[in-house]
């Protein structure tokens, strides 16, 4: 069951990153995430949920709450300091916040499901 729940996972990083694509078409960083998403991907299925996990799980009351001065005004330093720099997400996270204001109201709506779904899913892989 846990590999299903994986597979789910994956999947929807890769439909979130390509969603942010598409609102952002000019936005390149996106593109490159994307690749970088499918390169771990095929590397190490797990990875990634266990990247977002080690990011998430100090903020997932937050995200949870859909706190959205919360998401930015927190500086992540503090996070990123008792983790792998190298994982990269605050790149995903740091660019989110930029574009932040650009967003409509139900985008913004999308990605907290979005995120909220990630959660919920990566809670049901081991």
């Amino acid at each position: 069951m846990s590999n299903l729940y994986l597979t789910a996972f994956n999947n929807l990083v890769i439909k979130f990153n390509e969603d942010l694509i598409s609102t952002f078409p000019d936005e390149n960083d996106f593109k490159v995430y994307k690749r970088g998403i499918e390169m771990l991907n095929s590397a190490n299925a797990k990875k990634m949920c266990q990247l977002f996990k080690n990011y998430s799980h100090f903020y997932k009351k937050n995200i949870l709450n859909k706190e959205e001065t919360f998401f930015l005004t927190t500086d992540y330093n503090t996070v990123l300091n008792t983790i792998d720099k190298k994982e990269g997400i605050e790149n995903i996270i740091n660019k989110l916040k930029v574009c932040w204001s650009e967003l409509s109201s139900n985008n913004k709506e999308k990605i907290w499901e979005y995120l909220i779904s990630l959660i919920k899913l990566s809670d049901m892989i081991n």
